[in-house]
């Protein structure tokens, strides 16, 4: 469904196409040729692109639905599924001289053209493009015998949960006598130049040569373990001993660093979207623990040219060397690498002025809720991030000063979603009770039984 407001033109039910299940969202026209933009329903990822990014765009007819394709002047490109046919008139009014149809084909053959442009794999069949896959969301690619090359993708946990099915491997054969991947080595395969090839552009070559910075035996506490931390130019990698998890660092939304309250810990929290995933098991937040005394000096293998191109890409982020507490050194370098922002705790204070989070439960499990400046953040087991904006209400329970409850020493305190899910925080001590009133009035959050929470602070006076 299309409507527009103040000249922003918006497209609801607008997927953003992706190697596993794509995500819904909202599709937006921005006002005064400003370019477009694209959110994930409930949250998550965001996509802003300018006008002056934007090279070609390509419209392909799929039966009931269009694809839209923005190829970026960078090499990049974004597809987005779900647009009517009229639709493209606007489309064509905002990116005038942009804006081409492309055929696609449909007939079913599984032999073709295969093609490496910019970011994208392409598959060609008689001149006319069949599919084609983002390279960067290639996790692994390796021979299979001499002349197939099988590709894996990295998953998320979107097409489980909706039990959609989701493209996680591929495989291709490379005839010997290919003319497109040739070599001047006699005993290299054409399906070997083909895999180098996937490779170099899907950045999956590394050596140790290829890491920026290494941190030996770093705790994590979700997923548990202890890993070894390798930060390279593109992504992130813990090393563990049964297993191993690959981060690009545009999946990183954020940083948080939240330092536990009567502990000498603190968490540096990376909020993904798409999750890392163990077994069946998907982590939309993983937690590396430090603690408080331990301190680092860190200087990164980096060349001059390289340090002055990646800041170029994160503003200025990132230094050649950082000092300073363990946790803080860490956070400072994942943030320079990402170009992603930090958030800690501001003005939230607990009742004895040491700490920025209360102790609570959530289910059968003991953690922290940190009340942050636009977001409510549980944490240990699950990490639970709950954005203000999503907030629909909070509750007050179990707070009353009558008779049956003056004689508990804790409240609980429940938080509602526009989507219509409930989390209950347990077992606060009743002298948090007065702040964390006064911080969710300042933010302006909706209390669900204000009037009773109202009269219990009067008995209280």
């Amino acid at each position: 469904m299309a409507a527009e407001v103040g000249g922003v033109h918006q497209f609801g039910s607008i997927y953003l196409a992706t190697a596993g299940a794509a995500p819904q969202g909202t599709f937006k026209l921005e006002s005064s040729g400003n370019g477009f933009s694209w959110r994930k329903q409930g949250g998550g990822t965001q996509v802003q692109v300018g006008a002056d990014e934007v090279n070609e765009i390509f419209w392909s007819r799929t039966g009931r639905e269009n694809i839209l394709t923005v190829k970026k002047h960078d090499g990049s490109q974004l597809a987005f599924l779900g647009f009517r046919e009229r639709d493209l008139e606007e489309i064509k009014a905002r990116f005038e001289g942009k804006v081409h149809d492309r055929e696609l084909c449909v007939n079913g053959r599984n032999w073709g053209d295969l093609l490496i442009e910019d970011s994208q794999l392409s598959f060609d069949v008689g001149g006319t493009k069949a599919f084609e896959v983002t390279l960067k969301d290639i996790s692994q690619a390796s021979l299979q015998g001499k002349n197939e090359v099988a590709i894996e993708f990295q998953q998320d946990d979107t097409g489980t949960a909706a039990k959609e099915d989701a493209l996680v491997e591929m495989s291709f054969y490379v005839p010997p006598a290919s003319t497109q991947y040739q070599s001047e080595e006699d005993d290299k395969s054409a399906a070997k130049v083909f895999l180098d090839e996937v490779l170099k552009k899907a950045d999956l070559v590394t050596s140790s040569d290829d890491i920026i910075l290494s941190m030996p035996d770093i705790a994590v506490v979700v997923p548990r373990g202890r890993y070894e931390v390798q930060l390279h130019m593109n992504f992130l990698k813990l090393v563990g001993q049964s297993q191993d998890f690959k981060i690009r660092y545009s999946s990183i939304m954020r940083v948080f660093v939240l330092p536990k309250v009567h502990q000498p810990q603190t968490l540096v929290v990376l909020s993904l979207d798409p999750p890392i995933r163990k077994g069946q098991t998907f982590y939309p937040h993983v937690l590396f623990q430090f603690h408080n005394d331990d301190m680092e000096e860190v200087h990164l293998n980096l060349t001059d040219e390289a340090l002055k191109k990646k800041n170029e890409v994160v503003g200025n982020k990132l230094e050649r060397s950082f000092q300073g507490p363990s946790n803080d050194v860490f956070a400072k370098v994942v943030r320079g690498l990402a170009g992603v922002k930090i958030s800690r705790p501001q003005k939230f204070k607990n009742s004895d002025g040491d700490g920025h989070c209360v102790r609570c439960s959530y289910k059968s499990d003991d953690g922290y809720l940190f009340p942050l400046e636009r977001a409510f953040f549980y944490v240990q087991k699950p990490p639970i991030l709950i954005l203000f904006d999503d907030v629909e209400s909070v509750e007050f329970q179990r707070q009353s000063m009558s008779q049956y409850a003056s004689s508990g020493k804790t409240f609980d305190f429940a938080v509602k979603t526009k989507s219509d899910v409930e989390y209950l925080f347990r077992s606060i001590q009743k002298i948090e009770y007065q702040n964390l009133i006064d911080f969710i009035q300042e933010r302006n959050l909706k209390i669900e039984n204000l009037k009773q929470v109202q009269e219990s602070m009067n008995s209280r006076a």
